[in-house]
């Protein structure tokens, strides 16, 4: 079952985070008030934006509402996670929504 999910999770290429991250960008500098130009996948929430639990939990909630999909709270949005861990998390579910 741990080789499905490393092999799930290495199934999304940089691109495709990349094109997620693009599509979440603004909600990311509206709720944590960062530079957008911070916004690269290495940066991780708490270390390099300064995102606590509260601020990711606004970012889900509105990332549900703009993508309109689940966002998993449990691919990619702990304290340590880089955005790319993140991204890779939405950019499945939409994948299997056949939305990616």
């Amino acid at each position: 079952m741990q080789e499905n999910k490393i092999i799930e999770k290495a199934a999304i290429s940089e691109q495709e985070a990349q094109q997620v991250l693009d599509q979440i960008k603004d909600i990311i500098v509206e709720t944590i008030h960062c530079e957008e130009k911070e916004l690269i996948l290495s940066a991780r929430w708490k270390n390099d934006l300064g995102a606590d639990s509260l601020d990711m939990t606004f970012i889900m909630t509105a990332i549900d509402s703009k993508l309109d999909m689940y966002v998993n709270d449990q691919d990619g949005w702990e304290d340590d996670s880089s955005l790319r861990d993140t991204c890779c998390g939405i950019a499945r579910t939409l994948k299997q929504m056949g939305r990616l």
